[in-house]
């Protein structure tokens, strides 16, 4: 069909029947050509096009029949039998078309997004899905409004299929952007623990691949202890919580989080156990003991922004604590061998780790020797009593030099 019939034939539609209702009926049939009802295989998608773009240009007013004919073009997509491309084609072809008048046909442009998102998905399309899902408005779409739509969590559910493709595609700030949005649409949800859990996942998901691990194993340990979850999924979580408080960096909530996977009864079964135990206990651990545990590291674990090794660096800032409970000071070039790595590196690890008062000691340059500073508030004690009884036998010995009688008196 020329462009000149199809616009005519629409043109007459319209010109020979002012009801709504008639003329629909009418754009039907012609849509019944190209497009029929449980149509197989392939269509014209060029000429459906072109005819829904011949109904929105030539409709003047409510624009209540082309919406309706849209809603009947987007209700034939939903077919298995048609083929995806064709889909495809005729769906972006259409939202093109709309693009100008999307307020006008926001039920249809979200339901066409949707499709797409589905389509791109099974593609291996990531990124395209994620954008055709952001850009549905879901603040305004009748989709996700409503009070079943609320019920339902439809607007949470959306944002946490956004969450999912942008963190698969590793566009991690925009996910985070979108976990977030999630966080503030929980309050809608209380009573759905499904989607509260799959929040939650997601949550510790974005802190682990920004690196936050602290965090990270904190939401993943509650995921743990979720008894709605399966036990081999609690396991699996367990098993993430200990991976990221290994990489976390020292501090108090760290080792909070250290003390309660150390004492759960579960951790045992986990196979980075015994290096947990090694942390918590403060015990020294070698590089071999390493090897089965980077195996489990992703990408982003390994190493961090400046492509500094993460792990090697947890590791070794851990052994100059367990060092510290084994020794009073230490030079450099023992200390850098231990480590494995250059005195001059030795002496910055410790350095830094004093300045930030990770560590209690100081340095003796001269020397090249690191003194370390008990700190145990027990022994500091013990430590404090002894000197003051040593003190006292020594001011007795020398009155008992100068006065020998006072030796009588003592005893």
């Amino acid at each position: 069909m020329s462009e000149i019939e199809r616009s005519s034939e629409v043109a007459e539609i319209f010109a020979l029947d002012t009801d709504h209702k008639a003329q629909f009926e009418a754009l039907a049939k012609l849509c019944n050509k190209y497009l029929p009802e449980n149509a197989a295989g392939r269509v014209d998608t060029n000429e459906i096009i072109k005819i829904i773009d011949t109904v929105i240009a030539l409709e003047t007013g409510s624009m209540v029949v082309s919406r309706q004919f849209v809603s009947l073009i987007t209700e034939r997509l939903d077919n298995q039998n048609l083929e995806s491309e064709c889909i495809k084609a005729i769906s972006e072809g259409i939202l093109s078309i709309i693009k100008t008048r999307t307020i006008s046909y926001e039920d249809q442009v979200c339901i066409l997004r949707l499709m797409l998102a589905s389509l791109y998905e099974k593609e291996g399309r990531i990124k395209d899905a994620a954008q055709a899902l952001i850009a549905i408005n879901s603040d305004t779409s009748p989709k996700f409004n409503g009070p079943q739509a609320t019920k339902e969590g439809a607007k949470a559910l959306l944002c946490i299929r956004i969450t999912k493709l942008l963190l698969d595609c590793g566009e991690i700030d925009e996910a985070e952007q979108y976990v977030n949005r999630t966080s503030l649409l929980m309050v809608e949800v209380a009573s759905n623990p499904e989607i509260q859990i799959e929040h939650k996942a997601l949550q510790a998901r974005v802190c682990d691949a920004k690196r936050r691990f602290v965090e990270a194993a904190q939401r993943y340990y509650e995921l743990s202890v979720t008894e709605q979850l399966p036990l081999s999924d609690r396991l699996t979580a367990l098993g993430k919580a200990i991976v990221c408080v290994l990489l976390a960096k020292p501090g108090p909530q760290r080792s909070r989080l250290l003390t309660i996977i150390f004492k759960d009864e579960r951790a045992p079964k986990c196979p980075s156990f015994e290096i947990i135990a090694k942390m918590y206990l403060t015990k020294v651990i070698h590089k071999d003991e390493l090897e089965e545990f980077e195996q489990q590291l992703q990408p982003h674990q390994r190493a961090d922004e400046h492509g500094e090794s993460i792990l090697k660096g947890v590791i070794q800032e851990h052994n100059i604590t367990a060092i510290s409970q084994l020794h009073i000071n230490i030079t450099f070039k023992t200390l850098g061998m231990l480590l494995g790595v250059e005195t001059s590196a030795a002496e910055s690890m410790a350095g830094e780790m004093i300045s930030s008062e990770r560590l209690h000691g100081y340095i003796d340059q001269t020397n090249g020797v690191l003194h370390f500073e008990d700190t145990n508030p027990m022994r500091m004690w013990d430590s404090q009593i002894l000197t003051t009884l040593e003190q006292v036998n020594k001011v007795s010995d020398m009155i008992v030099a100068r006065y020998p009688t006072f030796a009588d008196f003592l005893s």
